[in-house]
């Protein structure tokens, strides 16, 4: 066995403690369930989608700018990023 310490925001604990109540379960039980559930599902397009939370919004636009171009050289990706800008930067 392992053990770990995980930090949790109050009122996540609070909902924890109680839903493990509410089953006659412990915490650790409880979250060590929730972690294999985690790890045991299989990949699906919602994992995929909620990725991209994890990213800055910029990271989309940087993306958008880098597709514009077959060059992927930073002079290139700079010009793309001006002319979504309105404008073709001095060279």
């Amino acid at each position: 066995m392992m053990k770990a310490t995980i930090e949790f925001d109050d009122v996540l604990y609070r909902r924890l403690k109680v839903e493990a109540a509410r089953r006659g379960r412990t915490v650790r039980d409880l979250v060590a369930e929730g972690v294999r559930h985690v790890l045991d599902a299989p990949p699906s397009t919602a994992d995929a989608s909620t990725s991209a939370l994890w990213q800055p919004a910029w990271f989309g636009l940087l993306r958008t700018y880098a597709a514009a171009v077959d060059d992927h050289a930073m002079s290139a990706v700079k010009r793309s990023v001006a002319r979504g800008r309105g404008a073709e930067p001095a060279r």
